[in-house]
């Protein structure tokens, strides 16, 4: 009796060890990772970059109004708005705005690019609610 109480013992310990176990290394990976799935912004060399090359994609560009990158997995969600001019055909603002989010999405980092386009830059931020 005593025999079977000791073997009962025995697997009913390594059972809950290897639960322990189990849990510690999921939640080992879950906060290596959580950082990448919540969302966080990308650091600041990483958006000067982003500037850089936003500044520098066409002279038409009069403003860079809005810069943001954000973890997605393991890449970067790329958010941008430029100010063209006013007066400047659609198709040419079309092409530009394309061009560039082409451009963006070829770096290695970025999974995904959205560029929008405006003609100034004074106005309250867009889909803000109150």
């Amino acid at each position: 009796m005593s025999r079977r109480i000791t073997k009962t013992f025995f697997f009913s310990f390594l059972w809950l060890q290897i639960a322990l176990y189990t849990i510690a290394t999921w939640a080992r990976t879950v906060l290596e990772n959580v950082h990448s799935l919540i969302g966080r912004s990308a650091p600041p060399d990483f958006l000067a970059k982003l500037t850089f090359l936003i500044w520098n994609h066409h002279e038409q560009i009069k403003h860079i109004d809005t810069v943001r990158a954000y973890t997605f997995g393991s890449h970067y969600f790329v958010e941008v708005d430029i100010v063209l001019p006013e007066d400047m055909r659609l198709q040419e603002a079309h092409n530009i705005g394309e061009t560039l989010q082409e451009k963006l999405e070829q770096l290695a980092e970025v999974e995904r690019a959205f560029v929008h386009i405006d003609f100034e830059f004074t106005h309250r931020p867009e889909h803000k609610c109150n």
